[in-house]
Order: structure tokens, then C-alpha cells, then sequence
């Protein structure tokens, strides 16, 4: 079976391509992002993220997880993922967005799609995330999709020699709403 591919207003969300291994390195491996994903280095070498290109596929084959690319106006800006944990119906959702898409509701609009996929196409019971202490634009997003904060675990990572705080959120099948999108804001 295919991995679908799911829309928005804005977005399409996609598998990633091999071809969208030279927009990843640059957008990933940006410094200001790069900094808050945990399997992400920088500088970010092509040859990881060809091979996470390949792993995603492989993932999806073996349904432990399902990773899409974020794609506005042809370009790829980010990418969305759901971990699953399939014997407890539920799944870890992530996501990254480069710079130019920051501060423009696309994380949120793409991560409303992606819960309502686990919840009315995978049946999933649970969706759960987490930020780092220090990125409070990500925990903002969660709360606007309709996730919960659920505690925090202090010092719970690793990253560049520092120790960051992990913030949990989720959100249960009968306590999410979807919600209209929000309006989009010019761009920058």
C-alpha cells in the first residue's frame, strides 16, 4: 500500500524523495534549527539525510512509522513524522520546519492533518509530543493543535554537551477538536 499523501489549505504533505535530499541538508542543517532536533548535526552531511530518506521508506514499509514532507507552493519546507507504537494505538508526532516557513501557522496547519489522519484513518487512541525547555514555539503549536501539557522531564536530553528539559503534551481521540485552519499570514 502507498503512503498517502494528505492536504491543507496550504500544504501538501508528502514521502519524502531523494530529490529532497539537497533542501533538507539546508534547511535541517541550519544552525537555529538544527539545534532543537535530537538525530539532527550541524553541519548536516547529504549523506545523512539521503539515508534518512531511505530509512523513512523503509519505516513506513514496516509500519514503526510514517514521515511526510511538508511542501508549500511546490518547495519542500519541513517534514512531519508519527512514530508508532502499535501494540498501545498510539504515536509520537515530530516535526521540523526550516526557517523561511517559521512564524506563518504551517506547523500547526500540517500537524492538524497528520492527528486527524492517526485519529479517523490509523485509529489511533493517543497522539503525544515533546519540546525542548527551550524552544517554546513548538509547545505553543502542540497547544494549538489540541494537545495537552502533560509534565515535564527535567533534564531529560542530551544535546551539544547541554542538558535540556523534554516537555510532554498529548491529546486522546475523544478529546480532540479540529479546527478551522487559521487564517494564513502574509509572508515575510
Amino acid at each position: 500500500m502507498p503512503q498517502p499523501t494528505l492536504r491543507t489549505s496550504r500544504l501538501r504533505l508528502r514521502p519524502l524523495r531523494a530529490a529532497d535530499a539537497a533542501a533538507i541538508v539546508t534547511l535541517a542543517g541550519d544552525a537555529r534549527v538544527s539545534r532543537w532536533l535530537l538525530t539532527v548535526p550541524h553541519p548536516y552531511p547529504a549523506e545523512l539525510a539521503t539515508s534518512w530518506i531511505a530509512r523513512t521508506h523503509d519505516e513506513w514499509r514496516a509500519g514503526t512509522a510514517v514521515t511526510w514532507a511538508i511542501v508549500e507552493d511546490g518547495a519542500l519546507v519541513g517534514a512531519i513524522s508519527l512514530r508508532l507504537v502499535a501494540r498501545h494505538d498510539h504515536a509520537e508526532l515530530g516535526y521540523w520546519l526550516g526557517v523561511p516557513a517559521w512564524g506563518r501557522g504551517l506547523a500547526t496547519e500540517a500537524a492538524r492533518a497528520v492527528i486527524g489522519h492517526a485519529f479517523r484513518v490509523l485509529g489511533l487512541v493517543r497522539v503525544f509530543a515533546q519540546h525542548l525547555g527551550g524552544n517554546p514555539a513548538s509547545g505553543r503549536v502542540l497547544v494549538k493543535v489540541g494537545m495537552a501539557p502533560e509534565g515535564v522531564r527535567r533534564r531529560h536530553v542530551r544535546k551539544r554537551g547541554r542538558y535540556h528539559d523534554a516537555h510532554q503534551y498529548a491529546v486522546l481521540r475523544e478529546d480532540w477538536r479540529p479546527r478551522a485552519a487559521p487564517r494564513p499570514r502574509p509572508r515575510r
